[in-house]
């Protein structure tokens, strides 16, 4: 019978499961569907989590014994689901986890683990929205994530509805010329202005349609257009502060950096050197941000160190380099 440990990441598209060996060599992974409470009916939630657990363990050549259950999972918000999911948890996975050590956290928990592992630090996390989050000494401070519609600076949807803005704007005069209009009309095959709005507000998922537009931001930006260029300095300016009041509040200024998410990652060729100068700028010393070291799965078996669970010693070093992102 081989030990191992189950890392559970539970995303908004998909949910991803990860065996580890008791000494931190990934054995195989499994995927199924998205798994997020608080946007789908917890059966669902359920069926997804377990599908991917069964996956992974169907491609290890061994019988096991889960010591650990980690899931990280968006749409948690503090234990809504807790029951629900590990009744969920038992029925649908029985024997496979009966005698488990189950951990249910945020999935911005993996996030941070997947940077620094055990160790302290703060993230920017710019995908469709953005979050920030820091560790140090034992506390936590998580600064915006407060959603699309009033928050969610440096994410996708607010950089494709300013870039859009800019559009309609220059249209009516308000501003100048912006090769943005050119790029909307293209990207959302559009002959004018009224049809271009006119497909973005009937589109089914209006919010998507909008945070496509991010990338024609990032593109026109490195063509030189001046709008484009001014909506990523004040995202940059947004993203740099939210970042600096982690650390301020956290109390420790030397903490490290790093960012992650698909907008920054997609984009971090362009964004990386600007939000580097900015936040040297607000912290008066250079600064250098990094990205994650091993995926959000793996990262999720970390996360029961810290709550005392002691695996075996090399655990750390071997998910790094079994489980690390150039590796897979």
């Amino acid at each position: 019978m081989v030990k191992v440990v189950l890392g559970i990441d539970g995303g908004a598209t998909k949910t991803e499961a990860a065996v580890l060996s008791y000494d931190g060599v990934l054995m195989a992974l499994g995927q199924a569907g998205p798994s997020n409470p608080a946007a789908l009916p917890i059966n669902e939630v359920c069926s997804n989590i377990s599908a991917s657990v069964i996956n992974a363990l169907s491609k290890v050549n061994a019988n096991v014994e889960v010591i650990a259950l980690s899931l990280s999972m968006a749409g948690y918000l503090g234990g809504a689901w807790d029951s629900e999911i590990r009744r969920c948890i038992m029925s649908e996975l029985g024997d496979y986890v009966k005698g488990a050590r189950i951990y249910i956290t945020e999935d911005i928990e993996a996030a941070h683990a997947s940077a620094f592992l055990t160790g302290d630090g703060v993230i920017g996390i710019l995908g469709t929205g953005s979050n920030f989050y820091g560790k140090y000494s034992g506390r936590r401070v998580r600064v915006g994530g407060w959603g699309h519609l009033i928050d969610d600076e440096g994410g996708a949807y607010h950089i494709g509805a300013l870039g859009l803005s800019a559009v309609v704007k220059s249209y009516d005069g308000r501003i100048g010329e912006t090769t943005l209009v050119k790029y909307a009309l293209s990207q959302y095959s559009a002959s004018t202005i009224e049809e271009l709005v006119a497909k973005v507000y009937s589109a089914r998922d209006v919010k998507g349609t909008i945070a496509s537009f991010a990338k024609s931001v990032f593109d026109a930006a490195k063509e030189g257009d001046k709008e484009a260029s001014l909506i990523l300095r004040r995202e940059t300016e947004e993203v740099a502060l939210a970042l600096t009041t982690v650390i301020r509040r956290l109390g420790a200024f030397n903490l490290p950096i790093a960012l992650m998410g698909g907008t920054y990652m997609a984009n971090k060729g362009l964004w990386k050197q600007m939000i580097e100068e900015e936040l040297s700028k607000l912290m008066g010393r250079q600064v250098t941000v990094s990205e994650p070291l091993i995926r959000q799965s793996c990262a999720a078996s970390v996360i029961p160190i810290n709550a005392g669970e002691r695996f075996g010693d090399a655990y750390l070093i071997n998910i790094v380099n079994s489980c690390g992102i150039k590796n897979n």
